[in-house]
């Protein structure tokens, strides 16, 4: 069992190894000019083949996220710019959601011990606190912007959280950020191709509001209801 949990974890490190030694090779590709200088090729494909580029989509999203690449929102912007809102949330969604389920599995699976010994030792009333609202906390983790995505899911694998509350919680709580990135990508075909100016009317859109104000009624309600039961 310890040389299969070796095994996966050499092929894990050679995997992200490989990308970023790519990526440093052809950083000019990765910039987001790229996308306007293909763009009419990208579409044309999603235009023919929808299904297949979506979960490209999907695919490329979660695969960035295991590699802890730090361009992943301006990919969420690209999946809102390319589907619009709702289709390109969704997809980032799925692929956010597996691609950091991926990251917890691994550091719980081979580093659990030694990020809660070396990184988390100092902060044992973190345990504690989790030990006892593990589920408010995950949310907050997740809803409130401060700690890199990647950073959030080596943390709750330290913490010992639960794969079935770390998927769902991940769910629930990318989702009105992934809404968010994808309706402001979206407001860039208005602005970049349909020459509008960027203004509050654009701003203050369903699109945009509606996931904003989801963030803000799941954090008060979180609150409220830790309160009310303590």
């Amino acid at each position: 069992m310890i040389n299969k949990h070796k095994l996966f974890l050499w092929i894990f490190l050679l995997i992200i190894f490989s990308f970023w030694v790519i990526y440093f090779l052809n950083r000019d590709f990765f910039e987001l000019k790229t996308l306007f200088i293909y763009l009419e090729i990208i579409q044309n494909y999603i235009s023919n083949n929808f299904f297949i580029s979506f979960l490209i989509f999907i695919f490329t999203y979660c695969f960035l996220i295991v590699c802890n690449f730090p361009a992943a929102s301006v990919l969420s912007l690209i999946g809102g710019f390319l589907y619009g809102t709702w289709i390109g949330g969704i997809g980032i969604i799925i692929g956010g959601t597996v691609g950091a389920f991926i990251v917890f599995y691994f550091a719980k699976l081979l580093f659990h011990d030694y990020i809660s010994k070396k990184l988390l030792h100092k902060y044992s009333f973190i345990k504690q606190y989790f030990q006892k609202n593990d589920l408010e906390l995950m949310l907050l983790i997740r809803l409130i912007p401060g700690i890199p995505f990647f950073a959030q899911n080596l943390i709750l694998a330290g913490l010992g959280a639960k794969s079935s509350k770390f998927f769902f919680t991940t769910l629930i709580g990318l989702s009105p950020w992934a809404l968010i990135f994808a309706s402001i990508g979206q407001g860039l075909e208005e602005i970049f191709i349909d020459d509008q100016n960027l203004s509050f009317a654009l701003i203050a859109k369903p699109e945009y509001l509606i996931p904003i104000s989801i963030i803000i009624l799941l954090v008060i309600f979180i609150l409220i209801f830790n309160k009310k039961f303590k």
